[in-house]
């Protein structure tokens, strides 16, 4: 079940998706009907960002590791899918890489919900490239010229004559409101922008140009921490606040002390009170077993202490 949902959602079928999720519906039809709703039993819905499903799935599967009435079904779509999702209770719960909005409250608050929110990690959004760019650093404002389309070539900053090609994500992602409004100021992507729906789609088209550069979550570049492992196809690159400063490149210790600049947290979200089994997961998430498991799919944990001078794991 894990390694087909996985595959599913990274490739983007929809079609076969939807045949999941109706399979998995199906198949815990009987056993949801005859379970009691607690805080681990019961049958829940979890919607959110792509770039965190392998993150999310991994809690979901260790939670019912332990809980085997409880039934946890995750799937992506976008921050601002699943949003929507818990308002018109087709999920219980939203994972998002960005903050509810002020106008998605307002709609919230005329429909009579109380939002709950649970920030649950740290992330850093990391500035990437193709491994063969010599690139290996960029200031804050030339990474804001390049994603708007001012900067063309990398010959603008010191790189190959080679075309810029950006890479983004569509409008559904948290990382495209998130970048866009908190990174560039609210200034719209380079006109010639290649969107993207699904990490792997994205990682293969970077792959394949050499000029290609795009941003991505601290999650799918490094896979986990201890052990260390990366995503090869693409190389991350150092960020200076300006020409004067030193180039920092996003880990876990930069991201958590805040000397990494493109960071931001990801969340939890509820349409009202959480009860039964949602209440349950999400407590779990927060809690030391859930922080863990964020930390090894290469997050950042905030509600326990982390020891980065001896590198310790939690």
């Amino acid at each position: 079940m894990r390694s087909s949902f996985s595959t599913i959602s990274r490739t983007g079928s929809r079609r076969g998706l939807l045949a999941a999720f109706i399979a998995v519906l199906c198949a815990l039809s009987v056993t949801c009907s005859e379970t009691k709703e607690s805080a681990v039993a019961g049958y829940i819905t979890v919607k959110g960002e792509e770039e965190l499903l392998p993150m999310m799935m991994d809690e979901a599967y260790a939670f019912m590791d332990l809980y085997a009435k409880a039934k946890i079904l995750v799937l992506d779509g976008g921050s601002n899918y699943a949003l929507m999702s818990i308002f018109i209770d087709s999920a219980q719960i939203a994972y998002t890489t960005r903050a509810i909005t002020a106008d998605e409250m307002d709609r919230a608050k005329k429909g009579m919900f109380v939002v709950n929110e649970y920030k649950i990690a740290k992330d850093g959004i990391a500035i990437v490239v193709n491994p063969v760019n010599p690139i290996s650093n960029l200031t804050i404002d030339q990474v804001k010229k390049i994603f708007t389309g001012k900067i063309t070539n990398w010959s603008a900053v010191k790189g190959p004559n080679w075309p810029v090609r950006v890479c983004i994500w569509n409008e559904t992602a948290g990382t495209f409101n998130y970048f866009q409004d908190s990174i560039l100021g609210g200034e719209s992507y380079a006109r010639q922008s290649r969107r993207f729906e699904y990490t792997e789609a994205l990682v293969r088209a970077m792959y394949e140009e050499k000029g290609a550069v795009s941003m991505i979550s601290m999650a799918r570049l490094y896979r986990t921490w201890s052990p260390l492992i990366e995503e090869t196809r693409l190389k991350a690159l150092a960020i200076r606040r300006d020409a004067k400063s030193d180039p920092v490149l996003p880990d876990e210790y930069t991201v958590h002390d805040g000397t990494y600049p493109f960071s931001r947290f990801v969340y939890l979200y509820t349409a009202n009170e959480p009860k039964g089994l949602a209440s349950g997961f999400i407590t779990y998430i927060i809690a030391n077993p859930g922080q863990r498991t964020i930390a090894a799919n290469g997050l950042v944990p905030i509600t326990i202490p982390v020891k980065y001078d001896t590198g310790d794991s939690l």
